[in-house]
């Protein structure tokens, strides 16, 4: 019998996944795990099928994760499922190494289709994600300042937007915070903005992290401690 990995942090996540297989049919062994460490330990314990794995994990995710998964399992389809827009993490993730790449406001039966063509040693690319790669070949001098950034810096300047301490983010990474320094110099550079407050307006105003930008967050703690 085929074998799945899933990738989640959230268990109703890998529930959900696992009930949407069943339900289109898809017969195989499925297990999941939390974090990107598990997903290494298991995925070096016998043979798997594909996994379906989450860039957006707080517990070493992003792209990153990605990469370490491809080299380290080079024969594994992976298929990302993920809340992280697919503008940039979906080609990012499809010139890593995934087989495909679909976000998790997906329907149950386009996970269903996504996994059996994954299984099938085919690759997986949504109608929106499709269109973006068409316009990319035809646009491709025309790119916004955050796809500029290597994948490092993206995964960077993601954590650093979502709040994350220079320190935190080089225990995730497993970088010295002096490398943390030099990207987030390089970050600012290349995009022009100021500090980390820009930062964070910028990656919620192009939809890089979910949630309200850093100064609202802020007006609202303000009018809270106020009231």
């Amino acid at each position: 019998m085929q074998k799945l990995l899933v990738v989640d942090e959230q268990p109703v996540m890998r529930t959900g996944i696992l009930r949407a297989l069943e339900l289109a049919g898809i017969v195989l062994e499925v297990e999941g795990v939390s974090s990107g460490a598990e997903a290494i330990d298991k995925l070096g314990i016998g043979f798997w099928s594909a996994a379906i794995i989450d860039i957006g994990l707080t517990d070493g995710g992003g792209i990153s994760f990605l990469n370490r998964l491809v080299k380290a399992f080079p024969d594994l389809p992976v298929l990302v499922f993920t809340s992280m827009p697919e503008s940039p993490y979906g080609l990012r993730a499809l010139r890593t190494g995934a087989a495909g790449y679909l976000h998790k406001s997906a329907s149950p039966e386009a996970l269903a289709e996504a996994l059996r063509r994954v299984l099938a040693g085919r690759r997986y690319v949504s109608p929106s994600l499709a269109e973006q790669l068409a316009d990319r070949m035809v646009r491709d001098s025309d790119r916004s300042p955050h796809e500029l950034l290597t994948d490092r810096e993206l995964e960077i300047f993601r954590l650093i937007a979502l709040g994350n301490s220079i320190a935190d983010i080089g225990e995730t990474l497993s970088i010295s915070p002096k490398t943390v320094h030099v990207h987030r110099a390089n970050i600012l550079r290349k995009t022009g903005l100021a500090d980390n407050r820009a930062l964070s307006s910028y990656a919620f105003e192009h939809h890089l992290i979910p949630g309200r930008r850093l100064e609202d967050r802020r007006d609202g703690d303000d009018a809270n401690r106020e009231a």
